[in-house]
């Protein structure tokens, strides 16, 4: 018979004291030593992201003295970039959960990642209850957690939370550490191929929790000024280029353009088809990297039409246009309308269809090719 009779815990490696009974002959003591394998893997992971950013970035930490001697804390950056939650994880002092994307599967290396450390998934787009008991619980035992208030990562047109994270906040009484990012955006390869991208993390200072709303009617209303109030102390600790970045992201306007040349010839056609519906979200859809990215690189669709300035048989545009109509219809029904709205979505929709019924079907009847071109405008230049 054994008994356990002391355990001395640090945060990954301890001695366990067993007492082995041997009846009349006394008893034995055993010491063993305990590994922690996901705090083993966390500590490495944490190491890991602080020497990659160190050597392959020139990174700017500032307000370090802001954070608080322990949790619980919501630790709320915004999100532009693969690099965001390396950043946070490299320069934070103290092992942290994370909340990630559960709502469709990442790539090898990305999931690898999360999964081994142990990342608290989210089904984003719909009421994901076992997602938020995992994470209040994180935080009523008292720990430190990192998410994203704006619910991801895309090229969003308003700098605004998900209420997510002031409901959190709310619920659990827990304070809020705000994060501004800088300098990220699309430099993940520039920071693995060792350009050295200069980053900036600027922790600020803490905000209370959320309080408790006085009654049900006004709660959301009180989540909703809590979610701007964030945003606002996250948006001043940016650098003033990446508060430029979000600026003109709220400006751009989009519209697709559709060309036709005759196969036999090449020589240019002029659409004289059905009237078109809108095709402007569909072209902010596939214009954007971090939108458009995961339809093909996780979802793994063949959509070369979308991504490649040049001209295609008018099958493989119909076939694009359906397998991204039938994804968005899907496995990534909440896709569009979570990052772009209701509105875009179905303006998507719409222009998929079109491509599919109207537009490729134009194209064959006069043996021509297609070539889609998502065009941007900045009107303040």
């Amino acid at each position: 018979m054994t008994d356990t009779i002391q355990t001395v815990a640090t945060n990954t490696i301890w001695l366990q004291t067993d007492v082995i009974k041997l009846g009349s002959l006394g008893s034995l003591r055993v010491r063993r030593l305990m590994i922690n394998p996901l705090r083993l893997r966390r500590r490495f992971l944490h190491g890991l992201a602080h020497t990659f950013h160190n050597v392959m970035t020139r990174s700017t930490v500032l307000g370090l003295e802001n954070i608080p001697p322990h949790g619980p804390l919501l630790i709320l950056p915004n999100h532009i970039s693969n690099l965001d939650g390396i950043m946070v994880l490299a320069y934070y002092p103290r092992q942290i959960e994370m909340v990630g994307p559960g709502d469709f599967k990442m790539i090898t290396l990305k999931d690898w990642m999360l999964r081994s450390y142990g990342v608290t998934p989210i089904n984003r787009g719909r009421a994901d209850t076992a997602a938020l008991r995992a994470i209040t619980t994180h935080l009523r035992d008292g720990k430190d957690l990192l998410m994203f208030p704006s619910g991801g990562m895309w090229e969003t047109r308003r700098f605004e939370a998900k209420e997510g994270a002031a409901y959190l906040s709310q619920i659990t009484q827990t304070p809020i550490l705000p994060v501004g990012i800088s300098g990220t955006y699309l430099k993940s390869n520039d920071a693995f191929f060792g350009r050295q991208p200069s980053l900036t993390i600027h922790y600020g200072p803490l905000i209370p929790p959320v309080p408790p709303s006085r009654d049900r009617r006004r709660r959301e209303a009180d989540l909703d000024a809590a979610s701007r109030d964030i945003m606002a102390r996250i948006w001043d600790l940016l650098e003033p280029a990446q508060q430029e970045q979000y600026r003109r992201w709220a400006r751009e306007e989009y519209s697709l353009r559709v060309e036709f040349r005759r196969e036999d010839d090449d020589t240019p056609l002029v659409y004289d088809g059905p009237a078109l519906p809108d095709m402007a979200a569909l072209a902010e859809f596939i214009a954007k990297p971090n939108l458009f990215r995961p339809m093909w690189q996780n979802a793994g669709l063949h959509l070369e039409p979308f991504r490649e300035a040049r001209y295609f048989a008018p099958l493989e545009v119909q076939m694009a246009a359906g397998d991204l109509h039938a994804l968005l219809h899907g496995a990534f029904d909440r896709y569009v309308p979570y990052r772009m709205g209701d509105e875009a979505a179905a303006q998507v929709s719409d222009a998929l269809l079109a491509l599919r019924h109207v537009i490729a079907p134009w194209a064959i009847a006069r043996n021509a090719r297609i070539r889609l071109t998502p065009l941007c405008v900045d009107p303040a230049q």
